[in-house]
This record gives C-alpha cells, structure tokens and sequence, in this order.
C-alpha cells in the first residue's frame, strides 16, 4: 500500500522521462519541473503526447525509462488518491 500524500507544498520533476508504444516514442526524454501550487496548461497537437502525459502523471500508466517525483518522492510511492477527470466518460479498472 502507498502512504506517501501528495500535497500543495510539492513542486513535480519528470526527468529523462520517455514513453514508448513498441516502436512508437510518444514522448522523448522529457524533462519538467512544475513549481509547488502552479497551474499548468499542456497544449499542442493531436498526438504530440498531452494526453500521455497525464496519464503518467496520474498513475495510469508507466514511463518506458526516466524519473517522475513528487519532491524527492517517486509518483508511483504516492497514496493512491491522486483522481484524472476525463474530457469523456472512461470506465477504468
């Protein structure tokens, strides 16, 4: 069980983080840092990886290779609280 919390006081990192779909890189060594209470807007095209990254944010999914922190704790270590609302329904396992 996961009891590490996620709180306002938390910047996000994402280093190195790449996302592959067997050959298919949807996202390439990304590096972010979200400072702690920003708001963020993702923007650009359709399939540019917006939505994969969420998804990896929120726990859905899991990067091909790099490094998701909450500060200096892993997302993945993170209490499984942590919710996505999607622009449609989605049922979910």
């Amino acid at each position: 069980m996961n009891t590490a919390r996620l709180n306002q006081g938390t910047p996000l990192l994402l280093s190195a983080v790449t996302k592959q779909y067997a050959a298919n890189t949807v996202l390439n060594q990304l590096d972010l840092h979200i400072p702690a209470g920003q708001f963020v807007a993702v923007v650009g095209r359709s399939g540019g990886g917006k939505s994969t990254l969420l998804r990896l944010l929120a726990g859905l999914e899991s990067p091909t290779s790099g490094a998701l922190l909450a500060g200096t704790t892993p997302l993945a270590e993170i209490q499984d609280d942590t919710r996505m609302m999607f622009q449609d329904a989605r049922l979910l396992p």
